[in-house]
């Protein structure tokens, strides 16, 4: 009897899963799974035995989902823009499934990648060991020897159980953004505040932080005081507030605003050990991000030609990490999200919302040119080719350059791997984005 009554459920279960899929992809594929998961249940294969609780009667609902998702995974692009406008696949299904392929394929990607480095790795880690011992064989003190031997970051592995977990610096905001983003102009404009100290970037939120003598060189400090506070330090945390207070103590500036572009895969961070800080996030459109980050040197391509799909690819997955390692935290209520777009065509409507999220009153010269470079717009002098000058008038002709620049395989390629987030964006709605560009 018992028998008998699990096996009406999971009829029951089976027929309304098949209906749902049914009524909600309505595409021929998918159809053709459906049935042959019905021709399956009639006469079933005993790949899982009934006597398995729970899944002993789901061989034929494990069968369908495996088909439906195969068979959408499957199909090539072309094919599925022509069935999706011939037969009116659902929308949001559709973008759901890509989205799944996107992850798969930039798995792939990176994966690939890795495997590649690995010998690059291990060459770069025995370079770092010996320069390490040549360091500790210099070093006089226990401390500076351990230090040297052990380096910076696990130094403070094995020193913070002594430190504070948590921060409280009020006056830290976190700008971070895929590189080519426009993290760059929204410091420049930010740093003309007369309130906000907003220099180069210092990598220190990073779980990689530069070395001090590159520190140095943006700074204008001496990199023997920062391996200094590194070595003082007993924390990330407590050698990023150092650097905070001799920002604001040198500037005169009431707050500190650091940009790097990679700090937007370390906003979890910055919540767990500074949680008064505020997270500002800038997101431009994947596709100009990679006809920019392509022909720049620190694009990370592997060698490949700035001009081939493997290098779109590659800046490619770079926008779409950072992107969507910094959209996490968007229900959280110190974290701002604007566009690149928005702040080249109305800088003012723009920046008038930072500001006030910032908690600090608007200044019409923000929008001011200076002619000055931004590093002395924050009391920072930096002299040499870190220096950035700052934006005179803002321009928006960047807007859509992909239209021009990028081939009919490289949006093919973007498309596979940026196409749903584009969506979700609102970069592009939830029908145009699936027909193919022209050859």
């Amino acid at each position: 009897m018992k028998k008998y009554e699990r096996g009406l459920r999971a009829l029951h279960f089976e027929w309304c899963l098949f209906g749902v899929i049914w009524r909600s992809q309505n595409c021929f594929l998918s159809r053709v799974a459906l049935a042959i998961g019905i021709g399956y249940w009639i006469e079933p294969w005993q790949l899982i035995p009934d006597q398995v609780p729970v899944f002993g009667y789901s061989d034929n609902v494990v069968f369908v989902l495996v088909g439906l998702v195969a068979a959408r995974l499957l199909i090539p692009p072309r094919l599925e823009h022509l069935l999706a406008r011939q037969l009116g696949a659902g929308d949001e299904i559709t973008i759901r499934v890509a989205a799944i392929r996107a992850d798969l394929a930039t798995h792939w990607l990176v994966g690939r990648r890795r495997t590649r480095r690995v010998g690059g790795h291990f060459v770069k880690f025995a370079r770092k060991v010996r320069s390490r011992s040549m360091l500790a064989v210099g070093a006089n003190a226990p401390g500076c020897l351990l230090f040297s031997l052990l380096g910076y970051r696990l130094w403070w592995l094995m020193r913070s159980p002594l430190a504070a977990r948590r921060s409280a610096c009020r006056s830290i905001v976190v700008v971070g953004g895929a590189p080519r983003s426009g993290t760059t102009l929204l410091r420049t404009l930010l740093g003309r505040h007369p309130m906000i100290a907003s220099g180069p970037e210092t990598t220190v939120f990073l779980r990689r932080v530069s070395s001090p003598e590159d520190i140095g060189t943006r700074l204008g400090w001496d990199p023997v005081l920062i391996a200094q506070w590194q070595r003082e330090s007993r924390s990330q945390v407590e050698f990023i507030e150092r650097v905070q207070h001799a920002i604001l103590e040198r500037s005169g500036r009431a707050v500190w605003v650091e940009k790097t572009p990679k700090n937007a895969a370390r906003f979890g961070f910055v919540r767990r050990h500074f949680p008064y800080a505020k997270l500002v996030h800038i997101v431009r459109d994947g596709r100009d991000v990679v006809c920019s980050l392509r022909r720049t040197p620190f694009a990370k391509l592997d060698h490949a030609p700035s001009e081939s799909v493997a290098a779109a690819q590659r800046c490619a997955v770079q926008w779409r990490t950072g992107v969507r390692a910094a959209k996490r935290f968007r229900r959280d209520p110190r974290y701002y999200e604007l566009r690149y777009e928005d702040l080249v065509r109305y800088p003012e409507a723009t920046l008038r919302p930072l500001v006030e999220f910032l908690e600090l009153p608007w200044r019409d010269c923000v929008l001011e040119p200076s002619g000055r470079s931004a590093e002395d717009t924050v009391g920072i002098d930096v002299d040499g080719p870190g220096a950035i000058t700052a934006a005179g008038a803002i321009f928006a002709s960047s807007i859509g350059r992909w239209r021009q620049d990028l081939t009919y395989a490289d949006s093919r390629a973007l498309h596979l791997l940026i196409g749903p987030l584009l969506v979700e964006l609102g970069y592009e709605d939830g029908v145009t984005w699936r027909v193919a560009p022209p050859p």
